[in-house]
């Protein structure tokens, strides 16, 4: 619970610098325009203020946590930052350095509880939230294609990459499936479970919600943030219990 306030407060700290740093191109931003500061409902000096100390107690809390945790914690806020001022600017390393931050999440939990971190999840992982990222950054773009603005001067990204960049979400998403379901075929499954045969049944699962999730991508229905659409989707709330009832099964 302490890794997750810490991670939490550090990656409010970012989000509030980036905010700050991207002010003037949100406020172009058909719906970017109505955040806080963009909005001017919040002054920057505020901003400014909050911003370190939302990081020191961040820092503090981690180091409660363990060195390694804070480790981290200090590498995903240099990356964040890194990703603020220069990495998002730069078209295809913005997207796979988002990967990159949530997979160290996951790396953070692992060291925090002090378990064994799978090669198999982080694979998995790294090309589930590449094709999220690829998403997020389509949805941006059609945003701005269709209102008939011009392209986004923060991005390295065009109108016509729309279709490029759909496929490549498509890609990466699909290539999580197969890493998935090679690592049902591997033996740490047969270790682990009872009736690991079982879990195949979520493979088709996965497919469906990854397939939606692309075919929603495409109508211009999924919002610029595809991870708070998968907290607020019904469906996808299905899928995790009819995935987590599979594992309950297998064991």
């Amino acid at each position: 619970m302490l890794a997750f306030i810490a991670f939490s407060l550090c990656a409010s700290a970012v989000y509030v610098l980036n905010d700050l740093v991207d002010i003037q191109a949100d406020r172009q931003h058909p719906a970017k325009r109505k955040r806080p500061f963009a909005s001017g409902h919040v002054q920057i000096l505020h901003g400014l203020a909050l911003a370190p100390v939302l990081l020191a107690m961040a820092l503090v809390a981690g180091y409660f946590v363990s060195p390694h945790f804070l480790t981290v914690l200090a590498c995903y806020f240099a990356i964040t930052a890194a990703y603020t001022f220069v990495l998002k600017r730069l078209m295809v390393i913005d997207v796979v350095t988002l990967a990159v931050l949530y997979t160290l999440r996951i790396i953070g939990g692992a060291v925090a509880i002090a378990v064994p971190i799978s090669q198999w999840l982080l694979a998995f992982s790294i090309f589930l939230f590449l094709c999220l990222a690829l998403v997020k950054r389509f949805s941006e773009i059609a945003l701005r294609a269709d209102a008939g603005l011009d392209d986004t001067p923060n991005r390295d990204y065009r109108a016509n990459d729309l279709p490029i960049v759909g496929g490549l979400a498509a890609a990466s998403g699909y290539n999580g499936v197969i890493v998935f379901a090679l690592y049902l075929s591997s033996d740490a499954v047969k270790a682990l479970y009872a009736h690991p045969t079982v879990l195949w049944a979520s493979v088709p699962l996965l497919i469906y919600w990854i397939s939606r999730v692309l075919l929603l991508m495409q109508r211009r229905q999924m919002p610029d943030d595809p991870v708070v659409f998968a907290l607020r989707d019904k469906v996808s709330w299905f899928i995790a219990a009819l995935t987590m009832m599979l594992g309950w099964a297998a064991h």
